[in-house]
């Protein structure tokens, strides 16, 4: 389990819109796949497993992102992911953009999924092994601030 977990982005010319600029919405996505790699790297379970083998959905409930500076695709995009809250049946992230060559902040975000039966779409609970590894990767990445 990488402590704390860091997604890196390379940026292409499909990330950009008419400013010749990352897409700002186009930043949701990629913040998804930051937090879909932080499931693989500490549940050890990607989102098609999860939802499909295991039948637990994580729907997002809310997300937000402050906007710092912006990026072109010469970047590479480097974001943090913390856990800021675990809940009995959600679980709420802290992402931290960069970019990669002079560490400038880019971005914020919070986002919190919530847990769900994926037949029924009732919440449940965080399952235990779960709820374990996160609690324990959220203790690991609190000891290295």
């Amino acid at each position: 389990m990488q402590v704390p977990y860091v997604y890196r982005r390379p940026l292409r010319w499909g990330d950009t819109d008419a400013a010749q600029i990352i897409y700002t919405a186009h930043y949701f996505d990629i913040c998804m796949e930051a937090i879909e790699g932080w499931f693989i790297n500490t549940l050890e379970v990607d989102w098609f497993a999860l939802n499909l083998d295991l039948k637990i959905g994580t729907p997002f409930v809310h997300a937000e992102i402050d906007y710092r500076a912006p990026l072109t695709p010469r970047d590479v995009l480097t974001i943090r992911v913390d856990i800021e809250r675990v809940g009995e049946k959600s679980l709420s992230f802290a992402l931290h953009g960069s970019r990669e060559n002079d560490g400038g902040a880019i971005f914020d975000g919070r986002f919190t999924c919530c847990f769900n039966d994926t037949q029924s779409f009732q919440s449940v609970p965080i399952p235990p092994s779960q709820r374990s590894r996160i609690e324990q990767y959220q203790a690991r990445s609190r000891a290295q601030s």
